[in-house]
């Protein structure tokens, strides 16, 4: 039998949106979205965290940081009872052209590998193109976000092929049941 997950970005989607975020107290959860994820959840989604994190490379704050920054998350959101199955980081810089970073959906593959997901029947939140490719690319339903970069990323939406939902919080995601339902 397969999973189903839910991929989520990290900054401007799971916690408000600060670059280069660099310490636990700095997490801060958008209104409505604990409860979001526990309905997503509810429906049999694995929560997945797909994230960039080059601040590492760059010396910004070390791998131990990001440890705590997502046990801070974790915490914050296990009081709406949400569980992550797991966080997947990236740590290098654009410039080391790795396997990992997004677009590439290296780690959506990994994760799906992992936990025996069907891409297909999965989504990806995020507010960047760069989230958007990596869906697309991992053969999940990419899902955009207007906060963080996402009013950005909105004027720059031609690039993708596939039609993408667009919701302006996590709480408006939830909409994607009622149009599965419709259709």
């Amino acid at each position: 039998m397969t999973n189903r997950a839910l991929f989520l970005d990290r900054d401007g989607v799971l916690i408000d949106y600060i670059p280069y975020l660099s310490h636990p107290n700095q997490v801060k959860i958008p209104e409505g979205a604990g409860e979001a994820l526990r309905q997503w959840q509810d429906q049999g989604f694995l929560l997945i965290v797909i994230t960039n994190q080059s601040g590492i490379s760059r010396g910004y704050f070390s791998i131990d940081i990001v440890k705590e920054i997502h046990q801070k998350i974790e915490i914050e959101y296990a009081k709406f009872g949400v569980t992550f199955t797991e966080f997947f980081i990236c740590p290098h810089h654009p410039s080391e052209d790795c396997l990992c970073r997004k677009p590439s959906p290296h780690m959506i593959l990994q994760a799906s590998q992992k936990y025996n997901i069907d891409r297909q029947a999965s989504f990806f939140i995020g507010d960047a193109n760069s989230d958007l490719e990596c869906a697309n690319r991992a053969g999940c339903t990419p899902i955009l976000l207007l906060t963080g970069r996402g009013k950005e990323t909105l004027k720059e939406l031609s690039n993708h092929k596939k039609i993408i939902s667009i919701y302006s919080t996590l709480t408006d995601s939830l909409q994607i049941f009622n149009d599965d339902n419709n259709q």
